[in-house]
Protein backbone atom coordinates (compact mmCIF):
# COMPACT_ATOMS: atom_id res chain seq x y z
CA UNK A 1 0.00 0.00 0.00
CA UNK A 2 1.06 3.91 -0.27
CA UNK A 3 1.21 6.22 2.10
CA UNK A 4 -0.17 8.92 -0.52
CA UNK A 5 -3.74 8.59 0.41
CA UNK A 6 -6.15 7.57 3.52
CA UNK A 7 -9.63 8.25 3.35
CA UNK A 8 -10.96 7.76 7.29
CA UNK A 9 -14.46 7.96 8.03
CA UNK A 10 -15.32 9.70 5.10
CA UNK A 11 -12.58 11.85 5.42
CA UNK A 12 -9.78 12.67 3.44
CA UNK A 13 -6.64 12.27 5.71
CA UNK A 14 -3.91 12.17 3.73
CA UNK A 15 -3.19 13.31 0.14
CA UNK A 16 -0.13 13.80 -0.85
CA UNK A 17 -0.50 15.09 -4.59
CA UNK A 18 -2.97 17.98 -2.85
CA UNK A 19 -0.36 18.69 -0.30
CA UNK A 20 2.80 19.04 -3.36
CA UNK A 21 0.48 21.28 -5.42
CA UNK A 22 -0.38 23.90 -2.40
CA UNK A 23 3.31 23.39 -0.81
CA UNK A 24 4.62 24.53 -4.52
CA UNK A 25 2.87 27.20 -5.09
CA UNK A 26 4.28 28.53 -1.11
CA UNK A 27 7.40 27.29 -2.75
CA UNK A 28 8.23 25.38 0.59
CA UNK A 29 8.06 22.20 -1.60
CA UNK A 30 9.13 22.47 -5.00
CA UNK A 31 10.32 19.17 -6.10
CA UNK A 32 7.94 16.76 -4.97
CA UNK A 33 5.13 15.41 -7.38
CA UNK A 34 3.73 12.67 -5.45
CA UNK A 35 0.76 10.22 -7.17
CA UNK A 36 -0.49 12.68 -9.95
CA UNK A 37 -2.57 10.30 -10.65
CA UNK A 38 -4.47 10.76 -7.45
CA UNK A 39 -7.41 13.77 -8.39
CA UNK A 40 -9.00 11.61 -11.34
CA UNK A 41 -9.11 8.66 -9.06
CA UNK A 42 -11.14 10.49 -6.62
CA UNK A 43 -12.95 12.71 -8.86
CA UNK A 44 -11.40 16.05 -7.55
CA UNK A 45 -10.64 19.16 -10.26
CA UNK A 46 -7.03 20.00 -10.39
CA UNK A 47 -6.11 21.37 -7.08
CA UNK A 48 -5.10 25.12 -6.70
CA UNK A 49 -5.34 26.15 -2.85
CA UNK A 50 -7.24 25.27 0.18
CA UNK A 51 -9.22 27.88 -0.21
CA UNK A 52 -10.46 27.96 -3.43
CA UNK A 53 -10.94 24.19 -3.54
CA UNK A 54 -12.39 24.27 0.13
CA UNK A 55 -9.72 21.52 1.12
CA UNK A 56 -11.34 18.98 3.64
CA UNK A 57 -9.54 21.21 7.15
CA UNK A 58 -10.76 24.47 5.51
CA UNK A 59 -12.79 26.70 8.15
CA UNK A 60 -13.64 30.03 6.91
CA UNK A 61 -14.23 30.78 10.95
CA UNK A 62 -10.63 30.11 11.50
CA UNK A 63 -8.35 31.97 8.94
CA UNK A 64 -5.27 29.95 10.28
CA UNK A 65 -6.95 26.46 8.12
CA UNK A 66 -6.40 28.58 5.24
CA UNK A 67 -2.43 28.76 5.68
CA UNK A 68 -2.46 24.54 6.87
CA UNK A 69 -1.49 22.88 3.42
CA UNK A 70 -2.13 19.60 3.81
CA UNK A 71 -1.08 16.02 5.01
CA UNK A 72 1.44 14.40 2.95
CA UNK A 73 2.35 10.83 3.19
CA UNK A 74 6.05 9.77 4.17
CA UNK A 75 5.33 5.88 5.51
CA UNK A 76 2.75 3.33 6.21
CA UNK A 77 3.60 0.06 8.01
CA UNK A 78 0.65 -2.77 8.91
CA UNK A 79 -0.40 -4.17 5.69
CA UNK A 80 2.07 -6.00 4.21
CA UNK A 81 1.77 -8.53 7.18
CA UNK A 82 -0.70 -11.01 7.58
CA UNK A 83 -2.92 -11.06 11.04
CA UNK A 84 -3.16 -14.93 10.93
CA UNK A 85 -1.31 -17.15 13.74
CA UNK A 86 -1.96 -20.12 15.43
CA UNK A 87 -0.82 -21.95 18.53
CA UNK A 88 -0.04 -25.47 18.52
CA UNK A 89 -0.65 -28.02 21.32
CA UNK A 90 1.74 -30.31 22.35
CA UNK A 91 1.33 -34.10 21.81
CA UNK A 92 1.88 -36.82 24.46
CA UNK A 93 4.05 -38.39 21.52
CA UNK A 94 6.14 -36.59 18.73
CA UNK A 95 4.30 -33.74 16.81
CA UNK A 96 1.57 -31.29 17.94
CA UNK A 97 -2.24 -30.68 17.07
CA UNK A 98 -2.07 -27.90 14.61
CA UNK A 99 -4.90 -26.16 16.11
CA UNK A 100 -7.14 -23.67 14.72
CA UNK A 101 -5.48 -20.75 12.72
CA UNK A 102 -7.62 -17.22 13.59
CA UNK A 103 -6.85 -13.32 12.59
CA UNK A 104 -5.98 -11.18 15.10
CA UNK A 105 -7.10 -7.32 14.88
CA UNK A 106 -4.75 -5.30 12.36
CA UNK A 107 -2.69 -2.38 12.92
CA UNK A 108 -1.89 0.47 10.55
CA UNK A 109 0.60 2.87 11.68
CA UNK A 110 1.23 5.95 8.74
CA UNK A 111 4.22 9.15 9.41
CA UNK A 112 3.20 12.20 7.86
CA UNK A 113 3.88 15.43 6.76
CA UNK A 114 2.10 18.52 8.35
CA UNK A 115 2.84 21.49 5.85
CA UNK A 116 2.02 24.66 7.16
CA UNK A 117 2.94 27.92 6.86
CA UNK A 118 3.09 29.52 10.31
CA UNK A 119 2.54 27.78 14.28
CA UNK A 120 -0.85 29.28 14.36
CA UNK A 121 -1.49 27.04 10.87
CA UNK A 122 0.88 23.98 12.76
CA UNK A 123 -1.44 24.30 15.86
CA UNK A 124 -4.49 24.17 14.09
CA UNK A 125 -3.06 21.13 11.67
CA UNK A 126 -2.93 18.99 15.09
CA UNK A 127 -6.45 20.01 15.92
CA UNK A 128 -7.68 18.45 12.76
CA UNK A 129 -5.99 15.88 12.31
CA UNK A 130 -7.27 14.44 15.84
CA UNK A 131 -10.28 15.58 15.33
CA UNK A 132 -10.59 13.83 12.34
CA UNK A 133 -9.15 10.97 13.03
CA UNK A 134 -12.01 10.02 15.91
CA UNK A 135 -14.02 9.23 12.20
CA UNK A 136 -17.27 11.20 13.49
CA UNK A 137 -18.59 12.19 10.82
CA UNK A 138 -19.94 8.92 9.41
CA UNK A 139 -20.93 7.61 13.13
CA UNK A 140 -18.96 4.86 13.47
CA UNK A 141 -19.28 4.58 16.67
CA UNK A 142 -18.11 1.65 18.59
CA UNK A 143 -17.82 -0.55 15.20
CA UNK A 144 -15.78 1.97 13.93
CA UNK A 145 -14.68 3.51 10.50
CA UNK A 146 -13.97 3.10 6.92
CA UNK A 147 -10.37 3.54 6.02
CA UNK A 148 -10.00 3.80 1.50
CA UNK A 149 -6.56 3.46 -0.17
CA UNK A 150 -4.26 2.51 -2.77
CA UNK A 151 -2.76 0.15 -3.10
CA UNK A 152 -0.23 1.93 -5.95
CA UNK A 153 -0.77 5.31 -7.43
CA UNK A 154 -3.92 5.15 -9.13
CA UNK A 155 -4.25 5.59 -13.12
CA UNK A 156 -7.41 6.15 -14.92
CA UNK A 157 -10.38 6.14 -11.88
CA UNK A 158 -8.25 4.23 -9.57
CA UNK A 159 -10.86 1.11 -9.04
CA UNK A 160 -8.15 -1.36 -9.43
CA UNK A 161 -5.89 -0.13 -7.10
CA UNK A 162 -8.28 1.07 -4.56
CA UNK A 163 -8.38 -1.17 -1.19
CA UNK A 164 -11.00 -0.77 2.39
CA UNK A 165 -10.59 -1.54 5.37
CA UNK A 166 -13.58 -1.55 7.55
CA UNK A 167 -13.62 -1.47 11.84
CA UNK A 168 -11.40 1.01 12.00
CA UNK A 169 -10.23 3.28 14.76
CA UNK A 170 -7.91 5.15 16.18
CA UNK A 171 -5.66 3.39 18.56
CA UNK A 172 -2.94 6.09 18.69
CA UNK A 173 -3.71 10.03 18.17
CA UNK A 174 -1.46 12.00 16.59
CA UNK A 175 2.41 12.96 17.63
CA UNK A 176 5.23 15.20 16.58
CA UNK A 177 8.31 13.66 16.15
CA UNK A 178 10.22 16.75 14.66
CA UNK A 179 9.57 20.34 13.28
CA UNK A 180 11.64 22.38 10.94
CA UNK A 181 11.17 25.79 10.40
CA UNK A 182 11.92 27.10 6.51
CA UNK A 183 11.44 30.68 5.35
CA UNK A 184 8.82 29.70 3.47
CA UNK A 185 6.96 27.97 6.35
CA UNK A 186 7.00 24.87 8.37
CA UNK A 187 7.58 21.35 7.75
CA UNK A 188 6.36 19.25 10.76
CA UNK A 189 6.50 14.91 11.36
CA UNK A 190 3.84 12.67 12.62
CA UNK A 191 2.97 9.65 13.74
CA UNK A 192 -0.66 8.02 14.40
CA UNK A 193 -1.87 4.54 14.51
CA UNK A 194 -4.99 2.95 13.49
CA UNK A 195 -6.48 -0.53 14.47
CA UNK A 196 -9.06 -2.52 11.53
CA UNK A 197 -11.39 -4.81 13.95
CA UNK A 198 -11.71 -6.02 10.56
CA UNK A 199 -8.29 -7.49 9.34
CA UNK A 200 -9.25 -8.20 5.89
CA UNK A 201 -7.96 -6.05 2.75
CA UNK A 202 -10.86 -5.55 0.25
CA UNK A 203 -11.08 -4.70 -2.85
CA UNK A 204 -13.61 -2.95 -5.02
CA UNK A 205 -16.49 -5.09 -6.01
CA UNK A 206 -16.24 -7.14 -9.38
CA UNK A 207 -17.73 -5.51 -11.61
CA UNK A 208 -19.53 -8.27 -13.65
CA UNK A 209 -22.37 -7.97 -10.96
CA UNK A 210 -22.91 -4.51 -10.51
CA UNK A 211 -26.23 -4.32 -12.22
CA UNK A 212 -29.51 -3.77 -10.61
CA UNK A 213 -32.21 -6.77 -11.39
CA UNK A 214 -35.77 -6.08 -11.16
CA UNK A 215 -37.32 -8.77 -9.14
CA UNK A 216 -40.82 -8.23 -10.67
CA UNK A 217 -39.48 -9.15 -14.47
CA UNK A 218 -38.48 -12.94 -12.50
CA UNK A 219 -39.80 -15.79 -14.15
CA UNK A 220 -42.93 -17.27 -11.49
CA UNK A 221 -41.92 -20.29 -9.94
CA UNK A 222 -44.24 -22.61 -7.27
CA UNK A 223 -42.09 -24.44 -4.85
CA UNK A 224 -41.08 -25.12 -1.28
CA UNK A 225 -37.71 -23.40 -1.09
CA UNK A 226 -36.57 -26.04 1.63
CA UNK A 227 -36.98 -28.95 0.11
CA UNK A 228 -33.72 -28.39 -2.21
CA UNK A 229 -31.52 -29.31 0.59
CA UNK A 230 -33.66 -32.08 1.69
CA UNK A 231 -33.14 -34.03 -2.28
CA UNK A 232 -29.28 -33.79 -1.96
CA UNK A 233 -28.22 -37.44 -1.39
CA UNK A 234 -24.68 -37.54 -0.55
CA UNK A 235 -22.81 -40.92 -1.40
CA UNK A 236 -22.58 -43.86 1.47
CA UNK A 237 -19.16 -45.08 2.78
CA UNK A 238 -18.55 -48.71 1.50
CA UNK A 239 -17.06 -49.85 4.48
CA UNK A 240 -20.19 -50.59 6.81
CA UNK A 241 -19.93 -54.53 7.18
CA UNK A 242 -23.44 -56.04 6.84
CA UNK A 243 -23.25 -58.58 9.50
CA UNK A 244 -22.09 -56.13 12.06
CA UNK A 245 -24.14 -53.08 11.26
CA UNK A 246 -23.89 -49.73 13.07
CA UNK A 247 -26.36 -49.19 16.44
CA UNK A 248 -29.27 -46.92 15.80
CA UNK A 249 -28.44 -43.46 17.07
CA UNK A 250 -30.67 -42.39 20.06
CA UNK A 251 -33.97 -40.59 19.28
CA UNK A 252 -33.50 -37.20 18.64
CA UNK A 253 -36.14 -34.38 19.20
CA UNK A 254 -36.29 -32.04 16.18
CA UNK A 255 -34.69 -28.74 15.86
CA UNK A 256 -37.01 -26.30 16.12
CA UNK A 257 -38.18 -23.64 13.73
CA UNK A 258 -38.55 -20.13 14.36
CA UNK A 259 -42.42 -19.13 14.30
CA UNK A 260 -41.53 -16.17 12.25
CA UNK A 261 -40.00 -18.01 9.23
CA UNK A 262 -42.60 -19.03 7.11
CA UNK A 263 -42.57 -22.59 5.39
CA UNK A 264 -44.16 -24.36 2.50
CA UNK A 265 -45.03 -23.87 -0.74
CA UNK A 266 -45.61 -20.89 -2.51
CA UNK A 267 -45.79 -18.78 -5.75
CA UNK A 268 -42.38 -16.83 -5.93
CA UNK A 269 -40.53 -14.40 -8.62
CA UNK A 270 -37.63 -16.23 -9.54
CA UNK A 271 -34.66 -14.23 -10.78
CA UNK A 272 -31.27 -15.46 -11.45
CA UNK A 273 -27.56 -13.94 -11.74
CA UNK A 274 -24.51 -15.72 -13.30
CA UNK A 275 -20.80 -15.19 -12.37
CA UNK A 276 -18.90 -17.16 -14.53
CA UNK A 277 -15.42 -18.91 -12.95
CA UNK A 278 -12.97 -17.17 -15.23
CA UNK A 279 -14.50 -13.59 -13.61
CA UNK A 280 -13.32 -14.42 -10.04
CA UNK A 281 -9.63 -14.05 -8.88
CA UNK A 282 -8.20 -17.21 -8.62
CA UNK A 283 -5.93 -16.76 -5.44
CA UNK A 284 -8.25 -14.32 -3.26
CA UNK A 285 -11.39 -15.00 -1.03
CA UNK A 286 -14.65 -13.20 -2.03
CA UNK A 287 -17.72 -12.00 0.14
CA UNK A 288 -21.76 -11.38 -1.09
CA UNK A 289 -23.25 -7.83 -0.37
CA UNK A 290 -26.51 -7.91 -0.97
CA UNK A 291 -28.89 -4.85 -2.14
CA UNK A 292 -32.37 -4.77 -2.61
CA UNK A 293 -35.05 -2.37 -2.42
CA UNK A 294 -38.65 -3.20 -1.94
CA UNK A 295 -40.15 -0.57 -3.57
CA UNK A 296 -44.03 0.04 -3.03
CA UNK A 297 -45.40 -2.89 -1.29
CA UNK A 298 -44.00 -5.19 1.82
CA UNK A 299 -41.93 -8.13 0.49
CA UNK A 300 -42.31 -11.15 2.25
CA UNK A 301 -40.19 -14.64 2.13
CA UNK A 302 -37.05 -13.13 0.18
CA UNK A 303 -34.23 -15.95 -0.39
CA UNK A 304 -30.76 -15.01 -2.05
CA UNK A 305 -29.66 -18.61 -2.49
CA UNK A 306 -25.82 -19.08 -3.87
CA UNK A 307 -25.06 -21.96 -6.42
CA UNK A 308 -21.70 -23.83 -6.87
CA UNK A 309 -21.12 -23.47 -10.79
CA UNK A 310 -17.39 -24.84 -11.32
CA UNK A 311 -18.61 -25.76 -15.20
CA UNK A 312 -19.93 -22.37 -16.10
CA UNK A 313 -23.26 -23.93 -17.05
CA UNK A 314 -26.41 -21.77 -17.95
CA UNK A 315 -27.93 -20.56 -14.24
CA UNK A 316 -30.99 -21.10 -15.29
CA UNK A 317 -30.61 -24.90 -15.84
CA UNK A 318 -28.11 -25.82 -12.61
CA UNK A 319 -30.84 -27.68 -10.96
CA UNK A 320 -27.97 -30.05 -8.79
CA UNK A 321 -29.54 -29.73 -5.24
CA UNK A 322 -25.80 -30.92 -3.86
CA UNK A 323 -24.74 -27.88 -5.63
CA UNK A 324 -27.10 -25.37 -3.13
CA UNK A 325 -24.40 -23.45 -1.03
CA UNK A 326 -26.24 -21.48 1.35
CA UNK A 327 -29.01 -19.28 1.97
CA UNK A 328 -30.12 -15.62 3.32
CA UNK A 329 -33.66 -16.19 3.89
CA UNK A 330 -35.90 -12.97 5.96
CA UNK A 331 -38.93 -13.25 6.10
CA UNK A 332 -40.05 -9.77 5.99
CA UNK A 333 -39.29 -6.00 4.80
CA UNK A 334 -41.67 -3.27 4.47
CA UNK A 335 -42.78 -1.29 2.10
CA UNK A 336 -40.11 1.76 0.52
CA UNK A 337 -37.20 0.02 2.59
CA UNK A 338 -34.08 -0.29 1.43
CA UNK A 339 -31.67 -3.27 2.66
CA UNK A 340 -28.14 -4.42 2.76
CA UNK A 341 -26.79 -7.50 3.92
CA UNK A 342 -23.13 -6.67 3.72
CA UNK A 343 -20.32 -10.05 3.76
CA UNK A 344 -17.75 -7.27 4.54
CA UNK A 345 -18.48 -6.26 7.80
CA UNK A 346 -20.95 -8.90 8.51
CA UNK A 347 -23.79 -6.45 9.35
CA UNK A 348 -27.08 -6.49 7.90
CA UNK A 349 -29.65 -3.32 7.79
CA UNK A 350 -32.80 -1.93 6.75
CA UNK A 351 -33.28 1.69 6.36
CA UNK A 352 -36.80 2.62 6.24
CA UNK A 353 -39.69 5.68 5.96
CA UNK A 354 -39.65 7.23 9.38
CA UNK A 355 -42.36 9.69 8.66
CA UNK A 356 -41.41 13.42 9.64
CA UNK A 357 -38.12 11.81 11.49
CA UNK A 358 -37.11 11.19 7.68
CA UNK A 359 -35.48 7.39 8.39
CA UNK A 360 -34.86 4.90 10.66
CA UNK A 361 -32.85 2.00 10.48
CA UNK A 362 -33.05 -1.96 11.92
CA UNK A 363 -31.38 -4.97 12.11
CA UNK A 364 -33.47 -7.71 10.31
CA UNK A 365 -33.81 -11.38 11.69
CA UNK A 366 -31.50 -13.54 8.90
CA UNK A 367 -32.09 -16.98 8.37
CA UNK A 368 -29.81 -19.45 6.60
CA UNK A 369 -31.10 -22.67 5.03
CA UNK A 370 -34.20 -24.50 6.50
CA UNK A 371 -34.58 -21.88 8.61
CA UNK A 372 -31.58 -22.87 10.60
CA UNK A 373 -28.93 -19.90 11.54
CA UNK A 374 -27.44 -17.82 9.04
CA UNK A 375 -23.71 -17.99 8.52
CA UNK A 376 -22.02 -15.33 6.39
CA UNK A 377 -21.19 -17.02 3.03
CA UNK A 378 -17.42 -16.98 2.31
CA UNK A 379 -16.33 -18.13 -1.29
CA UNK A 380 -12.69 -19.67 -1.15
CA UNK A 381 -11.93 -20.11 -4.32
CA UNK A 382 -13.61 -20.02 -8.33
CA UNK A 383 -16.53 -22.50 -8.76
CA UNK A 384 -18.56 -19.93 -10.52
CA UNK A 385 -21.33 -18.91 -9.09
CA UNK A 386 -25.29 -18.84 -9.60
CA UNK A 387 -27.17 -16.80 -7.60
CA UNK A 388 -31.28 -17.27 -7.03
CA UNK A 389 -33.41 -14.65 -5.70
CA UNK A 390 -36.79 -15.38 -4.77
CA UNK A 391 -39.47 -13.30 -3.14
CA UNK A 392 -43.60 -14.27 -3.27
CA UNK A 393 -44.96 -12.77 -6.26
CA UNK A 394 -47.74 -11.23 -4.74
CA UNK A 395 -45.78 -8.87 -2.38
CA UNK A 396 -42.87 -8.33 -5.13
CA UNK A 397 -43.70 -4.93 -6.09
CA UNK A 398 -43.28 -3.42 -10.06
CA UNK A 399 -40.30 -1.12 -8.77
CA UNK A 400 -38.41 -3.91 -6.58
CA UNK A 401 -35.18 -4.28 -7.45
CA UNK A 402 -31.85 -6.21 -6.14
CA UNK A 403 -28.30 -6.71 -6.81
CA UNK A 404 -25.91 -9.16 -5.35
CA UNK A 405 -21.69 -8.06 -5.26
CA UNK A 406 -18.85 -10.21 -4.57
CA UNK A 407 -15.78 -8.21 -2.96
CA UNK A 408 -12.44 -10.09 -3.15
CA UNK A 409 -10.66 -10.23 -0.46
CA UNK A 410 -6.95 -10.35 1.24
CA UNK A 411 -4.87 -10.56 4.72
CA UNK A 412 -2.20 -8.97 3.05
CA UNK A 413 -1.25 -6.38 0.54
Amino acid sequence: MISDYADFGCTEIINSARASVYARSACLLTDCDSCPGIPAAVNDPPYTDPITDEAPWYDPAVPESGRFLGVMGLDVVGFSRSTLSRDPVQLVGDGAALGVGRRSHREVTYTVLLLVLDDAALSYALEWLSAALQGAACGGGCQGAELGTFASCPTGNGTGELRHLYGVGLLNGPQLTSVRHLPEGIIAEATFTLAAAIPWIYREPLQTLTNWVNLASGALVTLDPDVIYEDCVEAEGCLEDPLCPTPALPFRAPVPVDACYPTGSAQFRRSVIALAPVDQPEWLEAVPVLELDTGSLALRRLIVRFWANPLGTNCMEVADPCGACTDIQIPYLPANSKLIVDGRTQLAEVECNAGSLDSATSTPVLFGPQGGSFEWPIFSCPTGVCIEILSTSATTAANARARVLLVPRSDVG
